[in-house]
């Protein structure tokens, strides 16, 4: 959606568009979507200290923290299976945060953000009456990359299929 803010156009941004893609670093396979995401949000923290001088405050930033939250529907699959593990062992994940609204330059490419971290915890409640929402968060390795990513015709067709007519094809 195309909004007007004065002269200036802006396109709002929705979380639908954003898809989370991991892997466990060192494999030789694709990135795999993390299936039924509800939710995620990427936290920026740097510790910033102030030194009381005659002059007045000065201030001191200390190192960048990254860490992403994650919340999807509990499935038994091998990327669900493969996060769990990454807790239980303690080996690093890649993650892919592609955004499908932003198209990238070339055929099936999509703007994303890049990071390598690791998962600190994993919690699947059980409530009687709702599906099973697992959340969990990654502390991130250094700053998270920005670039373009490959995303699989069938992946798109997953996220936001197209109109398809019905007759057979």
């Amino acid at each position: 959606m195309v909004v007007k803010i004065g002269v200036i156009m802006v396109t709002a941004q929705f979380g639908k568009d954003r898809i989370l893609y991991f892997r466990k670093l060192g494999d030789k396979t694709a990135g795999a979507k993390l299936a039924l995401q509800t939710e995620h949000s990427w936290s920026y923290e740097r510790s910033v200290d102030s030194t009381q001088t005659k002059d007045g405050a000065i201030t001191t930033g200390g190192g960048l923290e990254v860490s992403l939250d994650i919340s999807a529907i509990s499935s038994d699959d091998e990327v669900n299976n493969m996060l769990m593990d990454s807790v239980i062992e303690g080996y690093t994940l890649e993650v892919w945060d592609v955004h499908l609204d932003e198209v990238g330059t070339g055929d099936n490419k999509f703007k994303a953000k890049y990071a390598q971290g690791r998962l600190e915890n994993w919690d699947i409640p059980a409530n009687v009456e709702d599906p099973i929402e697992l959340s969990t968060s990654m502390k991130i390795d250094g700053k998270p990359q920005d670039g373009e990513v490959t995303v699989s015709v069938e992946d798109q067709e997953t996220v936001r299929y197209a109109f398809k007519d019905l007759a057979v094809e």
